[in-house]
């Protein structure tokens, strides 16, 4: 790479840089880490008080922010822009189709995606939005389950794809290093590989780190509930700490194997189990009811869409704050690392095949996943089979393993279920550390193990941390880490578009290509 910022030795491999962003956000890690330790009132109460401050002030901003990525995106997929790939001409996709797509599902949901799944529809179905239901009325399920999938679906994952593509775009086009700076070339020059832009991949890896430390934080808790709920765990502090570290300690192991090995094959292992899951519960649930709450999740999506998308905090309506503001901060704060994970894998790919498979493709799944596992929930609770009280806002495991016990082979399903929690936590830690890694190495495409290891560690101590806080610190840590990002993000597609309209200006024009496949006489890597 004559431009890039990675070396490389006589062999061309990579030799990573490890400069300002290492030391700085390491160092920054650490001092969290240990003001956490010595003073964790102050810090509770500390962000707690900038979540309310945040959420109060920067909430509006954040649904123009996810708006304007997602009309951004598909305007780009849609038009002749993408056709552009994201790689030299010829170049075949690293990946195929479904090594591609386990791996980006994986590293973008998290363990929580189960528990939400066939909680969040019930949740809204008891505290639906001001003026869109009554509480515990057919209509008040429907608007649950079209709110659930607002949450998790094209808004959400458009957020990845407004970071993944002009990373990759300039990655894999440019000959720049895989970092969040270097999608701002256009508007901040070289000024990308000086102080600012180091500045900036060290405000990257700060939201990193507290988006996974927060997921992993409260996806522990309600695995250790579920746990409890189904096999008699004791919930504790101590039980919650074991669990981390024994699930890190597999995704460490993951990690240090690479793409093509731990992470590629444990997010295949990681699709397959959660596909016959969902197969299993549609078949084996509700399945009349199923098929009807899949039409009613997206005719309500698609009717609702305006309002939903545009909607902001009004006098009086706390509700936009506590779940809209709140879960696209949390979106924004793993898009720095989602994103530029899903850019690392996604060289040779077309723009409008990575739009697709991380917009849409994620977007159909969601649609399906809380139609199934939601409606399953909302079935259960109306039949009398599950207790309503478990609708528990702050703990969703216990309704989940509930749910999943009124199906047959309650106990093979159990240890299915619990499987793939464990799974669904490995995949998305073992993708972060990697991307930690990769982002503090200057871009390596390969970052060191030790490193990859020095930063398992340490997301794995901020969880700790964060999860002795309480669920006000978890949540607190999201939101405040999303408050950078979001400018950093916008900067980032404007100066995509920039990239993209002096490219086309440029005599000769990009190359495009007429396919979202590989050139003639290539073909995808099988993997």
């Amino acid at each position: 790479m004559a431009s890039s910022e990675i070396r490389t030795d006589v062999a061309g491999r990579d030799v990573p840089k490890l400069g300002f962003v290492f030391v700085a956000s390491l160092s920054f890690a650490l001092a969290f880490i240990v003001f956490g330790l010595i003073f964790p009132t102050t810090l509770q109460d500390g962000l707690s008080t900038l979540q309310r401050l945040v959420v109060t002030t920067f909430g509006p901003v954040y649904v123009g922010t996810v708006l304007v990525v997602l009309v951004l995106m598909l305007a780009v997929a849609l038009s002749p822009v993408g056709r552009l790939r994201l790689g030299k001409p010829g170049r075949r996709p690293e990946f195929g189709w479904p090594s591609w797509l386990a791996m980006l599902m994986s590293a973008g949901v998290g363990l929580s995606f189960l528990f939400w799944g066939t909680a969040q529809p019930l949740l809204h179905a008891v505290d639906p939005p001001p003026g869109t239901a009554q509480a515990g009325t057919a209509e008040a399920a429907a608007t649950g389950l079209r709110y659930s999938l607002f949450f998790w679906g094209p808004h959400a994952w458009a957020l990845y794809a407004g970071v993944a593509v002009p990373v990759a775009y300039a990655a894999f086009r440019k000959d720049r290093p895989v970092l969040i700076s270097s999608a701002l070339y256009a508007l901040m020059g070289e000024s990308t590989r000086r102080w600012p832009g180091k500045v900036i991949d060290l405000l990257a890896v700060i939201a990193i780190l507290f988006g996974v430390a927060t997921s992993l934080g409260l996806g522990t808790r309600e695995l250790n509930e579920g746990l409890a709920q189904a096999f008699g765990v004791p919930i504790s502090y101590g039980a919650k700490v074991a669990i981390i570290v024994g699930l890190m300690t597999v995704s460490t192991i993951s990690a240090m194997t690479g793409l093509g090995r731990g992470i590629r094959w444990l997010s295949l292992a990681n699709g397959v189990l959660c596909s016959a899951l969902v197969v299993f519960t549609f078949f084996w649930g509700p399945t009349r009811e199923l098929i009807g709450a899949i039409g009613t999740t997206v005719s309500g999506f698609v009717t609702h869409l305006p309002g939903m998308s545009l909607a902001t905090e009004t006098p009086g309506n706390t509700w936009e704050a506590g779940w809209t503001f709140f879960f696209w901060a949390w979106w924004i704060a793993w898009a720095p690392f989602v994103g530029t994970f899903i850019a690392r894998i996604s060289r040779g790919r077309t723009i409008r095949s990575v739009v697709a498979g991380v917009v849409l493709v994620p977007g159909s799944i969601s649609a399906v996943w809380f139609s199934v596992f939601g409606g399953t929930a909302l079935n259960r609770v109306e039949s009398g089979s599950v207790d309503p009280g478990l609708v528990d806002g702050n703990v969703k495991s216990a309704l989940t393993v509930e749910v999943f016990g009124t199906l047959p082979l309650p106990g093979v399903v159990a240890v299915v279920v619990a499987i793939v929690l464990a799974l669904l936590f490995i995949t998305s830690a073992d993708s972060a550390s990697f991307m930690l890694g990769s982002t503090t190495s200057g871009g390596s495409l390969k970052p060191p193990r030790p490193v990859r290891l020095l930063w398992s560690f340490s997301a794995a101590f901020a969880a700790v941390l964060l999860l002795a806080g309480g669920i006000s610190a978890l949540q607190g840590a999201a939101v405040v880490a999303a408050v950078p990002f979001t400018v950093i993000l916008l900067a980032v597609c404007v100066s995509f578009v920039l990239m993209v309209v002096r490219d086309l200006r440029r005599p000769g024009g990009p190359w495009l290509e007429s396919s979202s496949g590989p050139s003639p006489g290539q073909r995808a890597d099988p993997r």
